[in-house]
């Protein structure tokens, strides 16, 4: 019972103190949006990969083009037929597709075929081109052709043809990422200044070539949001990559906020390949489908890779080609386009870090820039949600009169959260701590077993002796007594250990002393013994002692030990008197 006292006090103070230090690593890590149980706006902001797709999206726009056209094919010198067939008939084309601002002026990085409507027109007339083949047996040589045959024939040149397109006209829309939900209902009617006319081819690479181009739209917001390009050869297999675009098969519905709300998609690289004519592009597996065409397929830093271009088939999740970024650098060569971050872009992408921050503060610093934001651009409603989530988050946030500055991030696409690095070293050292603490309890109890089975010794001993019937062995054990004065009893004293010293007097410390821990000692130095002028004595002049298990001498009627305070054990079951 005695050595069950004597060691879980300590013991429960250190398991107190690791508790406290798991509440420090566990508890700091969860409490950053514990204000508020609503889904945060962004998602997983934490997830630098989100992040980067977060920042990135306000920049992507659904690009609708309309063109009317008709198409002669040559089967032959001496058939040309014309598509679509019956006098004064056309095909009335319109066609979707994705594009990236890569300037804030307006400038935007798409597929070829997306502006341009010749691989339309293709694609219009290729229904109609097989069902004359099938029924004008032989008009071509290879017998039979499919669809997706005669689209890469005409694209290609195989089967010539002579294209007329007329009323080509293309409109950028920013997306809901950046204007919010939109109050009207069709898409013709969204606000002018949230739609820019594509009045410009500033370069291109032909759809039978590299399928990239780069156009100009007339916005009349003139510090747009933007996303950089990235190095393609980076690229490795398996790499998974991000892309964002407007599918046709996501177009659940008409309404304008429905066809403007991108869809993001992760994609697999399968392999890096080059085309007949030495185009690089990048196989990739995923949910790829048409209308992503000209989207942007982003790398864990949120920077362009690649350009979604054409599949195997028009199935998705079938095999699907980007266009190397690295070809829309070509393009850009010449050009002298400014692609550095507007100031929009800046403020954009501090704010969002700041938004997805773990940094004393970072709740008011996103709630003061977002608003900054919302004044300067008020087109930019997207921003509202993130707002208010802020706003909710720093009314409860509490921190000093000066918040942590944040240190600007080196790249605005693709900045780290702060205080990611503050958190680590916190955790790692808690986590230290906490080992150093399990290993000074089991410090601690072996020391106090290792005390407690020197105790039960020496007492084993004392009784031993106080059982032998000659007197030289009660002196030996207790002190010889002086029969001309009070009671004597005294033992060989040991001087207290002085810093440094050593040998025989010497405490040995075990280096548990700077936790609050008794000094440890030597097994071959005896306890220190009151002097006897210090021990009261009978009537009679006589002196009862015994040595408790905590290896003092006491008094048989002491309630606590004078040397280290140990509470009295049970009265043993045999006493010595030492007489005068």
């Amino acid at each position: 019972m005695t050595y069950r006292k004597r060691w879980l006090s300590p013991m429960l103070t250190v398991v107190g103190m690791i508790c406290v230090c798991m509440v420090a690593i566990f508890g700091t890590g969860s409490s950053a949006y514990a204000a508020s149980n609503d889904p945060i706006p962004g998602g997983n902001v934490a997830d630098p990969v989100v992040r980067s797709v977060d920042i990135a999206k306000p920049a992507v726009v659904r690009i609708i083009t309309v063109a009317t056209g008709h198409l002669a094919v040559n089967f032959s010198p001496n058939n040309t037929v014309l598509f679509p067939q019956g006098t004064g008939k056309a095909y009335d084309m319109q066609f979707s597709g994705t594009g990236t601002l890569i300037t804030a002026k307006g400038d935007i990085l798409t597929a070829d075929h997306v502006v341009n409507p010749l691989a339309a027109l293709y694609e219009f007339a290729a229904p109609d081109i097989v069902t004359y083949i099938n029924q004008h047996p032989g008009v071509v040589a290879q017998g039979q052709l499919s669809e997706g045959e005669v689209f890469n024939a005409l694209l290609t040149n195989q089967l010539p043809s002579t294209p007329t397109i007329t009323g080509t006209h293309s409109i950028a829309f920013l997306s809901t990422d950046y204007t919010g939900p939109l109050s009207v209902s069709k898409i013709n009617d969204v606000p002018v200044q949230l739609q820019g006319e594509i009045t410009q081819i500033e370069k291109e690479s032909a759809t039978s070539q590299r399928d990239v181009a780069i156009v100009h739209a007339n916005f009349s917001i003139n510090d747009l949001p933007l996303v950089q390009l990235g190095d393609s050869s980076a690229v490795q297999q398996q790499d998974e990559l991000t892309i964002i675009g407007f599918p046709g098969n996501g177009d659940v519905s008409d309404t304008a906020t429905n066809l403007l709300t991108s869809s993001v998609n992760k994609i697999n690289v399968s392999s890096i390949k080059t085309t007949d004519n030495q185009a690089p592009v990048i196989q990739v597996g995923g949910n790829v489908e048409q209308g992503d065409s000209g989207g942007p397929a982003l790398d864990s830093k949120g920077t362009v890779v690649g350009v979604v271009s054409f599949g195997a088939t028009q199935t998705a999740g079938s095999t699907s080609f980007l266009q190397a970024s690295n070809s829309a650098r070509d393009l850009l060569q010449g050009l002298n386009l400014d692609t550095k971050p507007g100031s929009f872009q800046t403020q954009w992408a501090q704010a969002f870090n700041d938004y997805a921050s773990s940094e004393p503060g970072h709740w008011h610093k996103a709630e003061q820039e977002f608003q900054q934001l919302a004044t300067n651009y008020p087109e930019f409603k997207a921003i509202t949600s993130y707002l208010t989530y802020a706003k909710t988050q720093a009314s409860t946030e509490k921190v000093g009169a000066t918040p942590t500055p944040q240190a600007k991030s080196q790249s605005p696409a693709a900045a780290p959260a702060g205080g990611s690095l503050q958190a680590l070293i916190l955790t790692v050292g808690s986590l230290l701590a906490v080992a150093v603490l399990i290993a000074l309890l089991f410090g601690v109890i072996a020391r106090q077993r290792k005390k407690a089975g020197a105790a039960k010794g020496a007492a084993s001993g004392v009784s031993a002796q106080a059982t032998s019937p000659t007197r030289g062995s009660a002196s030996a054990s207790v002190g010889q007594a002086q029969p001309t004065q009070a009671s004597t009893v005294s033992t060989v004293q040991q001087s207290p250990r002085k810093p440094g010293q050593s040998g025989p007097g010497a405490q040995d410390d075990d280096g548990m002393t700077a936790f609050g821990a008794p000094p440890k000692r030597s097994s071959n130095v005896q306890t220190p013994v009151p002097s006897s002028t210090s021990l009261p004595t009978t009537p009679q002049g006589t002196i009862s002692l015994r040595v408790w298990p905590c290896g003092h001498m006491n008094r048989s009627n002491a309630r606590f030990c004078t040397v280290c305070g140990e509470p009295a054990p049970e009265p043993p079951t045999i006493i010595r008197r030492v007489e005068q």
